[in-house]
């Protein structure tokens, strides 16, 4: 009888999560989770903001769930590199959102919803084949400097910035409630308008900095770095109203358990553990007679990207497009509202003037230029990915993923031209080419190849490398 080792079950339970069977059922079940949650929970509690239903129209349905089991069956079943964790999360929490709710939500006519969820669907099969396999290598210049120097530079960054926003905004001993934030965002934002380096300041403190900081406590073991990122992203969270940032430590967390392995993970992971978090979620409203945590949760990251695409379509359909007369091309174009996208979409399409309706890539290439603005945008994030993986070779993956999660999760609500500039993808890439390369103390898969025989100083600490 042949002995099975203590990692025989692991090594199954990965092969299987590959197996296109189990991918496609993962996502079938995922749709289902979502349509139960929207209709059981959603609905009935913000029908009045556009969170409404209708039954879907079964080919306009059919299609959109096709597209769902054939983008998961599409992307890559192994992650060995931080664009194929990105796109994962990508698809997880913006794009089937956007294929599903528009069939769910009366916003767009049936015709319509079709229409956008096949250029979605489009969008992303572009950025899923082309964005996940390098065509230019060795386009990003890599510098990595010594561990200690590394990591002195991302704690002297912390400390000057929150030094700035310290003096700029002061200290809120009273952080708002989860429900009750846009008091503070109201006050940080007129102080922001005082001073605009802060709008620059903050963002990379919450998307890059603070989690740099958690992130080296996790993966090096330094309880200090934890508290002091942990604390950083309290004190946004008080001073600005940023709910991801009080979040974003428990997301951290989460994805470091996922990413600790010392061999790739399967790419559907991400996508069973949301579907897991989203019952669960339900499991414990149901226990408490609540519907808190799904209405917190799961309606605000998983199904709200999805229905602010289409309230994006909804009021620039007819309507001129900012060709980003509002951003880079503000001296060549002439803008044709007097409130950006955001605002305009927050008063026109949620009827509120107040709503800062933040959407991502796809949704502002359509505000800019039509259904064309969104191919253009997806272009510009598989050029991104090409440069996250050419800045991260040599590093342990999983470290270089949890480096990039919150940049990629700002991917999902807001424009790619300011993720890459003011929220963090920018610097997240600058600084993972400065990383260093050997001396890490956490063993795991590594992104290409090994960049000197001494990262290699004992068998049984060898990186495992990643081609």
């Amino acid at each position: 009888m042949v002995q099975r080792g203590p990692g025989s079950d692991l090594r199954d339970t990965r092969a299987l999560l590959t197996r296109t069977p189990v991918v496609a059922a993962i996502a079938l079940t995922y749709v289902a989770i979502l349509h139960y949650a929207y209709v059981e929970y959603v609905v009935p509690a913000y029908a009045y903001l556009q969170y409404d239903y209708r039954t879907p129209d079964p080919l306009g349905y059919g299609v959109a769930v096709v597209l769902v089991v054939a983008l998961a069956v599409l992307l890559p079943r192994r992650l060995t590199h931080p664009s194929h964790f990105i796109v994962w999360v990508l698809f997880v929490i913006a794009i089937v959102p956007s294929l599903l709710v528009p069939q769910w939500a009366t916003a767009l006519s049936r015709a319509e919803a079709l229409e956008l969820t096949l250029w979605v669907g489009a969008c992303f099969g572009l950025v899923a084949v082309l964005g996940t396999r390098q065509a230019l290598r060795e386009f990003v210049p890599r510098w990595p400097l010594p561990t200690d120097t590394f990591w002195l530079l991302i704690a002297g960054i912390f400390v000057v910035l929150n030094l700035y926003a310290v003096l700029t905004v002061g200290v809120n001993l009273s952080p708002p409630a989860l429900d009750d934030v846009y008091g503070v965002r109201g006050e940080f934002n007129e102080e922001a308008a005082l001073s605009p380096a802060l709008g620059y300041a903050i963002p990379l403190l919450r998307s890059v900095i603070n989690p740099a900081m958690i992130v080296r406590g996790l993966w090096e073991r330094r309880p200090l770095w934890l508290l002091a990122g942990v604390l950083g992203q309290v004190y946004l969270y008080a001073a600005q109203g940023a709910k991801s940032a009080i979040f974003s430590p428990l997301v951290i967390g989460a994805a470091f358990l996922l990413l600790r392995r010392r061999r790739a993970m399967a790419g559907s992971l991400p996508l069973l553990g949301v579907s897991g978090l989203a019952v669960a979620l339900m499991a414990l409203d149901w226990l408490r007679s609540s519907e808190h945590l799904t209405l917190l949760i799961t309606r605000r990251t998983l199904i709200t990207p999805g229905l602010v695409t289409t309230g994006y379509v909804q009021v620039f359909d007819d309507a001129p497009k900012a060709q980003l007369g509002h951003s880079v091309l503000e001296p060549f174009v002439r803008y044709p509202y007097q409130a950006e996208p955001p605002d305009l979409v927050g008063a026109r399409f949620f009827g509120n003037p107040t709503t800062h309706a933040n959407t991502g890539w796809l949704g502002d290439g359509f505000a800019n230029f039509g259904y064309p603005g969104m191919i253009g945008a997806s272009l510009i994030l598989v050029l991104v990915l090409w440069m996250i993986d050419d800045a991260a070779k040599g590093l342990p993956f999983g470290f270089a993923c949890l480096f990039l999660l919150h940049p990629a999760l700002a991917l999902s609500e807001s424009a790619i031209l300011t993720t890459i500039l003011t929220h963090g993808v920018f610097s997240a890439i600058v600084l993972l080419a400065l990383a260093p390369r050997t001396g890490w103390t956490r063993d795991g898969p590594v992104i290409g190849h090994d960049p000197t025989p001494a990262a290699v100083p004992d068998e049984r600490k060898t990186w495992r490398l990643i081609s």
